[in-house]
């Protein structure tokens, strides 16, 4: 799994200053290498050993959290897309549904004419006029998500792992609010700093208010 950042949590500050700056050094780039490509660490410092080895557990915590979240989100894309075949086919069905019902309509008005009445000829219109709003309502409903919002979600995903952790996820609908108040920069920066934010998925539910809450106490009211 290619991974471009990866969360070092503030707890590990008492330790690191038991270590020279050296020693920080060595640290930090063995945890670099570790989390980029888990090449293990090469030095024999014996307290640089005993803090990558804790770091390097809460790195593989994290990992299959983020597989997780993944393999869930993957799952989830799979169904919708099943969903909205079965939704397709069954629109198919409802206009041929009432392709056909026009037409009995129309073979009875050429069989029946005498009996015919002008409140008959106006149900049979409103009948028509519904069934084909019933058809557009469910067209609209197979709409697939934007580009812009494909492309945020994979932003997501590649930077801000942990946000995707929270239970109610922010919809296009809700992602298109943000951006006509604030800049798609002042977003991201947001999200990075919720993301970074050790107990956020335990602390808050819905990704959409909280990151909304942020900006305001960031950026202001807009």
């Amino acid at each position: 799994m290619n991974k471009k950042s990866f969360v070092i949590y503030c707890d590990i500050g008492d330790q690191l200053e038991l270590l020279t700056d050296e020693q920080v050094g060595v640290l930090f780039r063995s945890v670099v290498k570790y989390a980029s490509n888990e090449e293990e660490l090469s030095s024999n410092d014996g307290m640089v050993k005993l803090l990558f080895s804790v770091i390097k557990k809460q790195i593989d915590r994290d990992t299959e959290k983020y597989k997780t979240v993944c393999e869930r989100r993957r799952e989830a894309g799979s169904k919708g897309g099943k969903q909205k075949v079965a939704n397709a086919k069954q629109n198919l069905a409802n206009v041929a549904n009432a392709s056909n019902c026009n037409q009995n309509l129309a073979n009875v008005a050429d069989n029946d004419s005498d009996n015919v009445n002008d409140n008959d000829t106006v149900s049979t219109e409103v009948d028509i006029k519904e069934n084909t709003i019933v058809s557009k309502k469910d067209e609209l409903s197979l709409s697939s998500p934007s580009e812009e919002f494909i492309k945020f979600n994979k932003w997501l995903e590649e930077t801000c792992p942990f946000v995707l952790i929270v239970k109610a996820q922010m919809s296009e609908r809700e992602y298109n609010k943000l951006t006509k108040k604030y800049t798609k920069k002042e977003i991201c920066d947001v999200l990075e700093s919720l993301n970074n934010w050790r107990d956020f998925p335990k602390k808050r539910a819905s990704v959409y208010r909280s990151t909304l809450d942020e900006l305001k106490k960031k950026f202001g009211e807009r």
